[in-house]
C-alpha cells in the first residue's frame, strides 16, 4: 500500500485494486451513439467472464446475459448506462478509461451523496462528508463527521475514480449481511433447486465453447491453461 494514500479508513481498504491501469479504447459515458454503447457493454461482459476462478459460473453467464438485454438496439438510443450496467461497473472496478468528471455524471442521479462540483474539487457523502481538492500530484481527501476531520492523499484521476467505486457500490445485496425477510423463501428452502441447476450447469461447461473460452481466459489472464494467476 502506497504511503501516498494512508491516513482514512476508505483508503486503506486492501479490497480495492490501487493503481490498476485503466484499459484505453473503452468509451465513457454519455455516449456518443449506440456503437459505443455497445463497445463499452460487450468490454464489460468480457471483463465479467475474466473474473471466474475455474469454469464459467452459472451466476457469471447468467450476469453477462442480462447485460446482454442492455445493448441499445437503436442507433439513437439512451447515452447513460443502466443501473445494472453502473452497478455491475462499480462492484467489479471496470477498467474503462473513466474521468472523475464522467464517472461523478454517471452516477448523477443514482442516490443520495454522489459527488458534485466544488471549490476546488469534488464534495460527496453525507455524515461523514468527503471533498478532494487539487493537488500536484493527485488529490487531497478531506472526511468531515460529527466535528471531526481526517485526510489522505491519492496519487492521481485514478485512484479517485477506485475510491468513488468502492465508495458507490453494493457490497451487501441481499442476502448478504441482510436480515432474512419472511416473505422471501429461505435459503434451506432454494438449496435443492440450486443443486440441481448446478449439476445441469456442469454438464453445459463440458460443451466445446465454454472449454474453448475458458482457455482463452486463462491465456489472457494467466499467461496459459490452468496456471494461477493475479487479476490485479
Amino acid at each position: 500500500m502506497s504511503a501516498g494514500r494512508s491516513g482514512l479508513s476508505e483508503t486503506d481498504r486492501d479490497d480495492v485494486p490501487w493503481g490498476r491501469p485503466a484499459v484505453d479504447g473503452i468509451p465513457t459515458p454519455p455516449f456518443a451513439d449506440a456503437a459505443t454503447h455497445r463497445t463499452y457493454l460487450r468490454s464489460l461482459q468480457t471483463f465479467v467472464l475474466l473474473l471466474d476462478a475455474g469454469d464459467p459460473s452459472a451466476a457469471t453467464i447468467a450476469l453477462a446475459a442480462a447485460l446482454e438485454a442492455e445493448l441499445p438496439r437503436a442507433a439513437t438510443q439512451a447515452p447513460r448506462l443502466s443501473p445494472l450496467a453502473l452497478g455491475v461497473s462499480l462492484s467489479t472496478f471496470f477498467p474503462a478509461p473513466w474521468t472523475p468528471e464522467a464517472l461523478a455524471l454517471a452516477l448523477d442521479g443514482s442516490g443520495y451523496g454522489t459527488p458534485v462540483r466544488s471549490r476546488g474539487g469534488w464534495s460527496w457523502g453525507g455524515d461523514p462528508d468527503y471533498t478532494a481538492t487539487r493537488v500536484r500530484p493527485g488529490w487531497r481527501i478531506e472526511r468531515r463527521e460529527r466535528g471531526s476531520r481526517t485526510y489522505a492523499t491519492l496519487p492521481d484521476d485514478g485512484d479517485l475514480v477506485l475510491l468513488w467505486m468502492d465508495m458507490f457500490r453494493n457490497r451487501f445485496p441481499y442476502p448478504i449481511a441482510h436480515m432474512p425477510v419472511v416473505s422471501v423463501p429461505p435459503p434451506e428452502a432454494l438449496a435443492a433447486a440450486a443443486r440441481a441447476t448446478l449439476t445441469a450447469h456442469s454438464v453445459n461447461v463440458a460443451m466445446p465453447y465454454l472449454q474453448t473460452w475458458r482457455s482463452e481466459r486463462d491465456r489472457a489472464r494467466d499467461g496459459g491453461p490452468g496456471e494461477a494467476g493475479s487479476l490485479r
